[in-house]
């Protein structure tokens, strides 16, 4: 009998598999309007995620280790206090901006969040069904590393540990604006995130640098408060999908407005016969590797891309990204700020315009 051995399969295969597996779940949950993270829906998610591994969530893997960078990535492009909320609820254009809600924009990724109470965020979704697949694997990332956290601050009989204990107690103390010693707080966290000491301290300095984010200390408490509460007490977190974001999904709506003014412009312009470039992402970073370097030539002394974008990442020097943005305004550049609804900012660019030896 001819035995029949079987090739492993490459990262590459097991990749592609685990992508068709996240898009059919997604897809599945959607079309039923909502799903429980930690329950058999999400749980497929979650083991099809950690197939995948995606570079950006470093240690999504690591059963005990909490990704401190993947972490801040996401909550950049989430609504600030998304963690504290129990309810997420995915919608459409739908009027909420004619609310009194508390509108939250993401810098990172803007979109209309609305703080509708202590427990429920609702996000606008416009731009399609890739926009929804990005929230949804953030979102999924972001409960693993709940779990991580819960597991970490409770002991062998479910009960919470002291570290856990002194963190609440440091975040009561950090909501009633009293003082306290952020270096013992680090080793709490220790224990609570499986980080070293060194990691926590310059992961928290990246959280304080981050304005639009709420402090690591209170990222780590309420992820784990909320997958407590489903362990501990059955009270379970959700996400849902409102029934007019699945009634527009796929007509485009917004998208067609929004290439429409792009057109508009172009036309305005004069330069449909002109060798362009349109981008509608990494704005800055773009504009920078085009004009930097002669925007600033009198002021910063060039020695790499790196490094500019490195000065021109700083919060303080808001004036010389004003001088690169002037600069390319008068050089080429077109800028337009969205009004269709998908908060999609658009460059576009006559190249013709670029003096590749002054720009390069």
């Amino acid at each position: 009998m001819t035995e029949i051995h079987q090739t492993p399969r490459t990262h590459a295969q097991i990749s592609r598999a685990a992508i068709q597996r996240l898009y059919v779940s997604m897809r599945h949950l959607f079309l039923r309007g909502g799903y429980k993270p930690l329950g058999v829906s999400g749980e497929s998610m979650i083991e099809a995620m950690l197939s995948l591994k995606p570079e950006i969530y470093g240690l999504i893997a690591d059963e005990e280790k909490v990704e401190l960078d993947g972490l801040l990535y996401i909550f950049q492009r989430l609504p600030k206090g998304i963690e504290q909320c129990r309810y997420i609820k995915l919608i459409s254009r739908e009027g909420y901006d004619n609310s009194h809600f508390e509108k939250r924009v993401p810098p990172r990724r803007k979109r209309d969040c609305y703080r509708v109470d202590e427990e429920q965020m609702f996000i606008e979704m416009t731009r399609g069904g890739s926009d929804i697949y990005d929230i949804i694997t953030h979102l999924t990332f972001m409960y693993i590393e709940a779990e991580k956290i819960r597991k970490n601050s409770l002991d062998t009989k479910g009960r919470k540990n002291k570290s856990w204990l002194m963190l609440e107690k440091m975040v009561q103390d950090i909501q009633n604006g009293e003082e306290m010693n952020i270096e013992v707080g680090f080793t709490y966290l220790n224990t609570i995130l499986a980080r070293t000491y060194d990691e926590v301290a310059i992961a928290y300095d990246r959280f304080e640098n981050s304005p639009e984010v709420n402090s690591l200390f209170e990222i780590t408490y309420w992820l784990g408060k909320l997958s407590m509460d489903e362990f501990l007490t059955q009270i379970d977190r959700e996400i849902t999908f409102s029934p007019a974001l699945r009634e527009n999904l796929g007509h485009h709506i917004y998208g067609e407005k929004w290439a429409n003014t792009i057109k508009k412009t172009m036309w305005d312009h004069n330069i449909f016969k002109r060798p362009i470039h349109i981008i509608s992402a990494n704005l800055h970073s773009v504009m920078n590797c085009f004009y930097a370097k002669s925007a600033l030539l009198k002021k910063v002394k060039f020695e790499s891309l790196e490094q500019f974008a490195e000065i021109l990442s700083i919060n303080d020097n808001a004036d010389l990204r004003d001088i690169v943005t002037k600069f390319a305004l008068q050089n080429g550049m077109i800028q337009l700020s969205d009004t269709s609804g998908t908060n999609i900012g658009t460059q576009i660019f006559d190249t013709f315009r670029l003096d590749q030896k002054k720009h390069a």
